[in-house]
């Protein structure tokens, strides 16, 4: 019996080491694979420093052009990303309107293609900074409507719109409204209260100085 005994404790040592081994190699894998998990998280573009939204009982009828487009001025650089309406992941161009708007308590749609069953329409000379622009796909020969963006003004230099665009920029930006734009361009539409109010004020202080 003896002689088996180095043998017995040989087999012992061995046993224990093969158990640790595992041991070792399994906690590595779950560390490795938190490590890889955590690696793939999205973090927020830099330089970001996004207004706070406004809170729930905030009344829409006193939001105005310039403060909804400063709100929206906050998401430049923001990266473009389809199907997504979430300032620390990405906009596609209807999340991008459909979040701006919602912060101030708005219903509105979340696919481009809807933009067009509300609000007001506005003729394109008469837009105003906050009035929503709805335009036809980017592919060629397609006329369905496919992108909505912001007016972001409208004087002298011509109009420019905020967007979220999978273009050159791919992400929030602001946009010159170029020929290209204006083959594409279908509507505008309008939500905010406001700016009828301040299209009335202008007629009627034209209209008091005899335009």
């Amino acid at each position: 019996m003896r002689r088996y005994i180095p043998t017995l404790i040989t087999l012992i040592c061995f046993a224990i080491a093969l158990d640790n081994n595992a041991y070792a190699a399994k906690h590595h894998h779950a560390h490795h694979k938190t490590k890889s998990h955590r690696s793939e998280q999205i973090a927020p573009p830099l330089n970001l420093n996004i207004i706070k939204p406004v809170s729930p009982d905030f009344n829409t009828d006193s939001v105005s052009g310039d403060s909804l487009v400063h709100f929206a001025e906050s998401m430049i650089g923001v990266p473009y990303r389809p199907a997504t309406s979430d300032p620390y992941v990405g906009f596609d161009c209807s999340g991008f309107v459909s979040y701006v708007f919602k912060s101030f308590n708005f219903s509105v749609p979340r696919s481009s293609v809807e933009f067009v069953n509300i609000g007001e329409k506005v003729e394109l000379a008469d837009a105003k900074p906050g009035d929503i622009i709805v335009f036809t796909s980017p592919k060629k020969h397609c006329h369905r409507i496919g992108h909505v963006g912001i007016i972001y003004s409208n004087n002298s230099d011509g109009i420019k719109f905020i967007h979220s665009t999978s273009g050159k920029e791919y992400g929030v930006t602001i946009t010159a409204m170029d020929d290209t734009y204006m083959n594409r361009f279908v509507q505008i539409v309008r939500v905010l209260k406001q700016n009828n109010s301040s299209q009335k004020d202008t007629n009627t202080t034209l209209a008091a100085i005899g335009r």
